[in-house]
């Protein structure tokens, strides 16, 4: 049998993806201690900087010994995160520490695309964080090794920083040190769109290039196998602690080990036996990895690389080194579709022919930032010619990003694969790797087939979502022939709302592009994710539906609608200003506005909330943004006057306020269902018990967004289903 540790190893991975299908973790909960002061003892095992927004912020990462609340002591599991207050002591790594802070939970994904930062951190060992964290004691005890590769870092961090501008510095910083504290949110962003993000993480790039590098050094220079073996491993091994040994820097360093551990047994390196056993032995350690994007991308990359590459070549023929960088490229590309979709819902369709240049260059750039800093240290007026050389690589990265990002159909976005997408992707893989004799066509064939198979089998039908935004609104309708619209988009209680709930659940149903957003009034927990999203792009909007009765205070400089209209010309992106009576019609979706009339004279902004009845069938839909007091009663006499009777769902308005939702506007539309949006402990105390009440007297079904998540419904005009 060829390869049997590899076969073993394996079968251990399956094994262990088959014990976590079928026994789910459970992760840590603090139930009534989360969000309360809390007293944690422990031992430092790392440390790092993150970005924050007054500079960088000191993570420490401690292995708990002690837990208290209000002098109770409390059960804990794993290893917690303390983000620490600016002007703390900072301890040493193995320092037993006291510290106090808030004890904060990790959220798990609200709505679909949403990152599963509970999943994310279990899978580090991690299972909460303290925040707003002050050191009340440090003891004795330390690990002089970490400690030191920790100073190393920082002082190799402010070397580049002396040398190099702020954006190249911390591009290097996050090339050579693993320490993305400076990277600006736009450069990652830009990165991640072209393809090139990879780069900046610790992986097998660093590692061949630093470790072979070394190693052949000093095999050159006459030293014994296995002296300079030891001697390679040692640094390899020492420069990922250095860098915070990521999960791809520990299955890369790992191989390479076993890669020198080869040579010293004089046994042939295999590349998939040492990928395979790194798998095992990582999941052995940590089964969760299974579920980490991270682990996944690094492990299928390489596989990639192995099994998919030498398949589509022709056996007995040569290539040229472009072509052959080129189709290791693609491999890639093609290899990780599904970890990319499933994780990130999109793909740089040219990043194949941008990576051509960025990973040769990538190894000039770092043995160049390497060059820089020893010279800093030996002779600090020559280091900047490797630092310009730095500076014209990283300029010619950032061009190359924006010209193909700026190329249309630059990002394909299918969305979220699902189960039998993923496994007619593998069959069509599988195909090609077992037949060898197929004809160049025909691999092309199931090549382009298990790509194309992500683009497939979209439902029919209508499919509407009432995103979790904590205590806000957001409704998104995806219409039967592929568009969607959006209806507000904001929040009081979620940052980023727009960027990192809102995008990222339109992303993962294959949405690129908004045919409308509708913003039923002015409101910051309405609107403000709509304007972050205008801000910073991530999906475009080609019309803004606005509500009359605003259209003349919209032109005041302190007019919440004033920032969206000024984006929205800078855009080009059209306007309409709705009014009752306005109808409109898209793949049997039938739109109609119902409030406000043109001549509506508003109090208050809620009052003149946009008022949309939508029917795709015999299903209906109404959505009255905050609509209260005379604008109810204008709704009630508007729907009274064009005969709707029934509605299938209501959007209750207001968030389920007291002062909304009333009696006789129950009885004349007699929902069948109520979805309320509401953050959770929210200082409202929406839903009001009242508001509850009449929707229970009205035979309501009601849904709320602070218990249950996104509430997602999808019908073909006459069934309607939950997902």
């Amino acid at each position: 049998m060829k390869r049997p540790l590899c076969a073993a190893c394996l079968a251990v991975v399956l094994l262990t993806a088959f014990w976590q299908w079928m026994h789910p973790p459970a992760y840590a909960s603090y139930g009534e201690a989360a969000g309360r002061e809390v007293y944690l003892a422990g031992r430092v095992y790392a440390k790092e900087l993150k970005k924050g927004t007054e500079g960088p912020v000191l993570f420490i990462y401690v292995e708990p010994e002690e837990l208290f609340c209000q002098k109770q002591c409390i059960p804990f599991q794993d290893n917690f995160l303390c983000v620490m207050k600016n002007g703390n002591r900072e301890p040493d790594i193995g320092n037993t520490v006291v510290i106090r802070g808030i004890l904060s939970e990790y959220e798990s994904a609200r709505n679909p695309g949403q990152f599963d930062a509970k999943a994310y951190y279990a899978a580090l060992g991690i299972s909460a964080r303290i925040r707003n964290g002050e050191i009340l004691s440090v003891g004795g005890g330390g690990n002089y090794l970490k400690e030191a590769l920790w100073k190393l870092k920082k002082f190799c961090a402010k070397g580049l920083e002396a040398i190099l501008p702020d954006k190249d510095s911390a591009i290097l910083k996050a090339m050579l040190l693993g320490d993305k504290s400076a990277l600006s949110e736009d450069l990652k962003a830009l990165y991640k769109e072209a393809g090139i993000l990879h780069i900046l993480a610790i992986s097998g790039l660093h590692i061949s290039l630093l470790g072979m590098g070394i190693y052949g050094l000093l095999r050159r220079c006459r030293l014994p196998l296995i002296p300079a073996a030891f001697l390679g491993g040692s640094f390899m091994l020492l420069y990922g602690m250095m860098a915070g040994m990521p999960v791809s820097a520990k299955r890369a360093v790992g191989m390479f080990l076993l890669r020198l551990l080869a040579d010293c047994a004089g046994r042939t390196f295999d590349m998939l036996t040492a990928l395979f056993v790194m798998a095992a032995l990582m999941l052995l350690e940590q089964p969760l990895y299974l579920g980490h994007a991270g682990f996944l991308l690094s492990f299928t990359a390489v596989l990639s690389i192995g099994i998919l590459k030498p398949a589509l070549c022709a056996p007995d023929k040569k290539l040229s080194p472009l072509l052959e960088a080129l189709l290791t490229s693609v491999s890639v590309l093609i290899g990780t579709l599904p970890v990319q979709l499933t994780f990130y819902y999109e793909i740089s369709l040219y990043a194949p022919l941008l990576n051509l240049a960025v990973l040769p260059l990538a190894g000039a750039v770092m043995l160049a930032g390497l060059a820089a800093l020893i010279l800093w240290l030996l002779f600090p007026p020559l280091a900047v010619i490797p630092a310009a050389l730095v500076r014209l690589i990283l300029q010619a990265y950032e061009e190359g990003c924006v010209f193909f990002t700026e190329q249309k159909g630059s990002l394909w976005t299918p969305g979220k694969p699902q189960g039998w997408q993923i496994a007619i992707f593998f069959l069509l893989i599988f195909l090609l790797l077992f037949f060898k004799k197929l004809t160049p066509r025909h691999k092309a064939g199931l090549l382009c087939g298990a790509v194309l198979v992500f683009g497939a089998g979209r439902p029919t039908g209508l499919t509407v979502t009432f995103l979790d935004v904590g205590q806000g609104d957001c409704i998104c309708l995806e219409l039967p022939d592929g568009k969607a619209w959006l209806f507000d988009g904001g929040s009081l209680n979620v940052s980023g709302v727009g960027s990192y709930r809102i995008v990222p659940y339109l992303k993962s149903r294959g949405i690129s592009t908004l045919e409308a957003v509708f913003l039923s009034h002015s409101d910051s927990d309405h609107i403000n994710g709509v304007t972050e999203i205008l801000k910073k792009g991530g999906v475009d909007i080609e019309l803004l539906a606005l509500p009359c009765a605003e259209a003349e205070s919209a032109q005041n400089a302190d007019s919440a609608f004033r920032e969206i209209i000024l984006l929205a010309e800078k855009k080009q992106i059209p306007i309409v200003w709705l009014y009752a009576g306005m109808k409109w019609e898209r793949a049997g979706v039938e739109g109609e506005c119902l409030h406000p009339a043109r001549e509506f004279d508003a109090e208050s902004s809620n009052e003149a909330s946009e008022a949309l009845y939508l029917t795709y069938g015999d299903f209906s839909l109404l959505l009255a943004g905050d609509i209260e007091g005379e604008g109810e009663k204008a709704l009630t006499k508007s729907l009274a006057e064009r005969n709707k009777e029934r509605v299938t769902v209501l959007k209750v308005a207001h968030h389920g306020s007291r002062g909304s939702t009333g009696v006789r506007f129950l009885e004349q539309l007699s929902p069948d269902i109520a979805v309320i949006s509401c953050g959770k402990d929210n200082s409202y105390g929406h839903p009001h018990e009242e508001l509850l009440e009449r929707l229970i007297e009205a035979e309501c079904k009601i849904y709320m967004t602070r218990e249950e998540g996104a509430v997602m419904f999808h019908t073909d005009g006459q069934v309607l289903k939950r997902y």
